[in-house]
């Protein structure tokens, strides 16, 4: 069965990348088409794009096809891979690569702001509280009732009974201090900044300069769903993060998904060393 789940999330990455080329390609044509350049584009939303570039564009090719080879080489589901400080510290290693690629574009090559790009200054700290309060609100029960949805409704009908994964119960059964302090760093805070960092304010801004918000949106959730090697988990974090691209565009600040992520996290995180359930997923 973990075969056929990990044959599936193959084929999802696969047409995701497909449309991705075809949607670039066919933006590129109307462009041509109607005589309009990347500089006469208006944006829809509060997340500029304007300042992106070919190079970028490029950047953001490199980072797909990063996760491309996560999904195709990396571990399978179902696969066991127990939770251990090694673990941790290799995730943090592949994060700061991820993040080295964005930044060194960005400033150095593009010789841009990162603050000012992605609206890091654009919302007070009570402004910020109330979008990122009010997003956990209405995201963590939103994805909750969707994993179990797909789950009953759709996946354990073909594939029979979906097990918990390795890495949950590992989390809940694992009692060392300094592993569990890892744990909830890596993803209560780094995980939330860098996933946002590349997904929404990187990927999704790209695509939206060199397509259109919607296609962007949709396509860079798709990347952000798939690259969790979870099939279970598939649509509900593709939901999940379009609504993480509806908080950025609506208030134009990168500190507003970064906050919604990170407070779903935290509940799954506190839910999983509790024993009280596998939260979302």
């Amino acid at each position: 069965m973990e075969q056929a789940l990990h044959d599936v999330l193959l084929d999802f990455e696969h047409l995701t990348i497909l449309t991705l080329v075809a949607g670039l390609l066919i933006s590129a044509s109307i462009r041509k088409v109607s005589g309009e350049t990347l500089d006469d584009r208006k944006g829809i939303g509060k997340v500029r794009c304007s300042a992106y570039g070919g190079v970028d564009l490029v950047a953001a090719l490199i980072l797909m096809a990063y996760y491309y080879s996560l999904v195709l080489y990396g571990p399978q589901q179902g696969e066991p891979m127990a939770m251990s400080m090694e673990l941790i510290v290799a995730n943090l290693v592949l994060f700061l690569f991820q993040v080295t690629i964005v930044l060194v574009t960005v400033q150095w090559v593009g010789g841009r702001d990162p603050i000012e790009l992605f609206g890091l200054r654009r919302v007070t700290l009570l402004q910020w509280s109330l979008w990122a309060g009010g997003g956990i609100l209405v995201t963590t029960p939103l994805v909750l009732y969707l994993s179990e949805w797909t789950r009953i409704e759709w996946l354990e009908p073909i594939f029979g009974e979906m097990k918990e994964q390795d890495v949950v119960d590992s989390m809940k059964s694992n009692t060392g201090l300094g592993l569990r302090v890892g744990l909830v760093l890596t993803a209560c805070i780094a995980a939330p900044v860098v996933e946002e960092l590349v997904f929404r304010g990187y990927i999704y801004g790209v695509l939206k300069k060199f397509s259109n918000p919607l296609f962007a949106m949709v396509v860079a959730g798709a990347l952000f769903a798939v690259v969790h090697v979870n099939l279970p988990a598939l649509f509900p974090l593709w939901v999940f993060a379009i609504l993480l691209t509806l908080s950025y565009e609506l208030s134009g600040s990168l500190w507003v998904p970064i906050g919604i992520h990170a407070g779903f996290n935290t509940y799954n995180v506190v839910f999983m060393f509790t024993g009280l359930g596998e939260g979302a997923p």
